[in-house]
């Protein structure tokens, strides 16, 4: 029997693991330092997570409460694009993504796995493990040698509140453009996660913090002094698999969170890592379908930014010189679904405009990342992308 280690504890080696138990007949070692605490980041999901637990665990809405979870039913946009109104990105119906603690989905799955992987609550370098594969899910990188980071992206901080609450007030996640960035609100039982993200060398914390009152009182949130800020680099790894050595989460990549990429691209990442290992996809095709995945991630962030705001600040110069350099330069994929992509129809719906493959060799099918069909359309009409 082979063995495939998972290191890490966080959502993408939690997601791994139950990945690759029930994907594979291998036997998995989960390690795991006990003395890291996990962070209530990246609380929002797409699409895959509620298919993904189910298929894995039978998870359901009865399970909602293990987790603090509430419907998400899509991304209500503010503010973004010139003297356009609010917007709802949402999901086709009869479909919903989720809401939920991470702290909390992370106890969840340790539960469910405990009795079918080897866990070993132990502090260990991935590269001097035994077993046959390793997947890294340890973190941001100590250094970035092995990474590239973003040319784009505009904000590379956060700062982030915790507003405790009785119910959950909506059941779609905020995202408002503000003077120096752009809010999250993401509605979990108990309690919704506003954060600022920002450039801290365009603007000041304190500037901010200020500013994040005005999202307070539109949305009458009570903030608490449970607060957290940091800054953070834009990243994906140059190689994502080196032999038998891959990695996922923040140690392979990290985009800030605007379209809750994260969670959609570590289940990506984990298909594309089981077709190398175990189904014969080639190493060089695997590495450059990750790094086509990233960019059609970021291009999908970098069009809002190319939309713009009507706030007229120094972040938004440079957030939209970006994002136009970024669009400009992005794949012809991308650019393909963006000239394409078709309003609305007379009855409502969106017409398919998706190609059955872009590329002649069918290793390299177009890349659409984390939008479904309808997205390009929704968000460019939303935007006033739409011509």
């Amino acid at each position: 029997m082979k063995k495939i280690a998972i290191v890490g504890k966080g959502t993408a080696g939690c997601m791994s693991a139950a990945f690759y138990k029930n994907r594979t007949d291998c036997e998995i070692d989960w390690y795991f330092d006990p003395s890291i605490k996990p962070q209530s980041v990246g609380e929002g999901s797409n699409l895959v997570l509620p298919l993904r637990l189910n298929e894995f665990f039978a998870f359901g809405a009865r399970d909602f409460n293990k987790v603090d979870a509430t419907v998400k039913t899509g991304i209500y946009k503010q503010n973004w694009g010139k003297g356009m109104k609010p917007f709802l990105h949402d999901f086709p119906s009869p479909n919903t993504a989720l809401h939920f603690s991470a702290p909390k989905l992370q106890e969840y799955i340790e539960l469910k796995l405990e009795n079918h992987v080897n866990i070993k609550a132990e502090n260990v370098v991935a590269k001097d493990i035994d077993a046959d594969y390793i997947i890294d899910c340890t973190g941001k990188p100590i250094n970035y040698d092995s990474h590239k980071q973003s040319d784009y992206i505009p904000v590379n901080s956060v700062y982030v509140t915790q507003c405790y609450w009785d119910y959950p007030r909506f059941n779609h996640t905020l995202t408002i453009a503000r003077p120096y960035g752009w809010v999250f609100g993401i509605p979990l039982a108990n309690r919704c996660s506003i954060g600022y993200m920002y450039n801290k060398d365009i603007n000041t914390l304190e500037e901010v913090m200020a500013d994040v009152q005005n999202i307070f009182d539109e949305y009458n949130l009570e903030p608490s002094e449970t607060t957290n800020a940091f800054s953070f680099k834009n990243y994906k790894r140059r190689n994502n698999i080196e032999s038998n050595i891959a990695y996922n989460g923040n140690a392979s990549f990290f985009l800030e969170p605007l379209e809750a990429t994260s969670f959609g691209t570590v289940d990506a990442v984990n298909s594309m890592i089981d077709r190398h290992w175990f189904h014969g996809s080639s190493l060089e095709v695997t590495n450059l379908r990750y790094d086509s995945w990233l960019d059609a991630n970021e291009s999908i962030i970098m069009l809002h930014y190319y939309a713009g705001s009507d706030f007229k600040t120094p972040f938004w110069d440079y957030a939209e010189e970006r994002g136009k350099k970024c669009i400009e330069n992005s794949s012809n994929s991308f650019k393909y679904m963006f000239d394409n992509s078709i309003a609305p129809t007379g009855l409502g719906s969106y017409e398919r405009y998706f190609p059955e493959q872009f590329f002649p060799n069918e290793e390299f099918k177009a890349v659409y990342a984390s939008w479904w069909e309808g997205s390009f359309s929704q968000n460019k009409i939303g935007l006033g992308l739409f011509q």
